[in-house]
């Protein structure tokens, strides 16, 4: 039996949101090439690694105007606004 893409994009459809995100991933893991790859294997590791800390509520979150007027202080920059 010969799936087509419409085929495998309605059977895609019926699964839930989780699913849906993993068969993504794992398609784009296989058509990407290395030379397309967003991120370094480095850069994913940190990735994780944040994630991991955001988890486990050992970081502090902050809003990106916030971040933004702190980074502009600290080199002695005009705020905006």
């Amino acid at each position: 039996m010969t799936a087509t893409i419409q085929n495998v994009f309605a059977a895609a459809m019926s699964l839930d949101t989780d699913a849906r995100r993993d068969l993504a991933e794992r398609l784009w893991d296989v058509v990407q090439t290395q030379d397309e790859a967003v991120f370094s294997e480095a850069t994913w590791h940190e990735i994780g690694l944040r994630v991991a800390a955001s988890d486990a509520c050992v970081v502090e979150h902050v809003d990106g105007l916030r971040a933004l007027a702190e980074v502009r202080a600290e080199f002695g920059l005009p705020s905006i606004g």
